[in-house]
């Protein structure tokens, strides 16, 4: 499989609250890794189903968070798309 859902942690608050996304994980190459992400598109009962089952699996993913800075961009109000740059070595 070269894609799966993920619950992916964009924000922790001052006390501590955590804000994640639902998004789509991708691999970029033939590692393990899933190095790229695009905002979840649930278009189905099947699909929220398989979502669920990702992110039951796989719980919160950090990798982006701990490896880069999430920058929230308004796109139409009320929803936000988050921008991420990793950090440089």
């Amino acid at each position: 499989m070269n894609w799966k859902y993920g619950l992916i942690l964009v924000e922790v608050s001052e006390d501590g609250e955590q804000l994640c996304e639902l998004v789509e994980l991708y691999k970029l190459d033939d590692s393990d890794t899933y190095g790229a992400f695009c905002p979840a598109q649930i278009m189905s009962p099947e699909e929220l189903s398989r979502a669920n089952k990702d992110v039951e699996r796989d719980g919160v993913n950090r990798y982006f968070y701990d490896h880069g800075t999430f920058t929230r961009q308004p796109r139409e109000l009320p929803q936000y798309e988050w921008d991420w740059q990793p950090k440089k070595s």
